[in-house]
């Protein structure tokens, strides 16, 4: 099974390798040329939600560790985030460990640090259950535990969450109505109006070398914001 917009992921170690993720994870080690199946079914599999169409059951996002090549995490649209520290070949199921989000909401985010193996974040939706509120966590123990860093955000879905590759207190998320930043991971969140519209921001990429954060927007084409100056911003 494979959802609408099915991720796929290219390794940080290893440039043949590709994830791509249906109800299980692909792992390609030849560009695509050729795709062995690394994981279990990673979903739920009910038979009730296969018979309708949202959620289907899938995988909706990946993360590979930019520092362990076998530290893998997942997510899908049935609410389950798994880890895998082997690079695939067992899988620890998470759900149940993060406070106050309903167990089967779809899962819009996972984000593995780029500065600790410990550090991980995920963010969850109710956008298609009438329930906007900002779902979104941290764990400092590779997601065996897990603590809400939501604080004032206002009451947006969130599409998606990035850590800063420069400064690990920065944090840029993306929702139904624009995107915010904290410079605390989390106590406190900014929101970036300045010239970028109210607009759903399905995406965000931060360059490490140009150091603009990348907005992809939901009908309103790509915005682009120099970021230098706030990834320096002292206590």
């Amino acid at each position: 099974r494979f959802n609408w917009n099915s991720p796929i992921l290219l390794s940080h170690h290893n440039s043949e390798i590709i994830y791509f993720g249906g109800n299980r994870l692909f792992k390609s080690f030849d560009r695509g040329d050729s795709w062995p199946v690394v994981s279990p079914d990673l979903t739920t599999a009910d038979p009730a939600k296969l018979a309708g169409n949202v959620p289907f059951c899938t995988i909706t996002s990946m993360a590979e560790s930019a520092l362990d090549p076998n530290l893998l995490l997942v997510g899908t649209d049935d609410g389950l985030v798994q880890r895998s520290q082997d690079g695939g070949l067992s899988w620890t199921n998470l759900t149940g460990r993060f406070p106050g989000a309903p167990a089967e909401w779809w899962v819009s985010r996972v984000e593995l640090s780029r500065h600790s193996r410990d550090v991980a974040y995920a963010s969850f939706t109710g956008y298609r259950e009438d329930d906007p509120r900002p779902m979104l966590f941290a764990s400092e123990n590779r997601g065996e535990n897990w603590v809400s860093i939501a604080g004032n955000l206002p009451r947006e879905s969130i599409n998606v969450v990035r850590e800063d590759p420069r400064n690990p207190q920065v944090l840029w998320v993306g929702t139904d109505g624009g995107v915010y930043v904290t410079f605390d991971r989390g106590s406190l969140w900014h929101p970036l109006r300045q010239g970028l519209p109210t607009v759903a921001v399905h995406d965000l990429a931060v360059h490490p070398r140009d150091r603009e954060l990348v907005i992809a927007t939901h009908g309103r084409g790509i915005w682009v914001l120099e970021v230098a100056p706030l990834q320096e911003l002292s206590d």
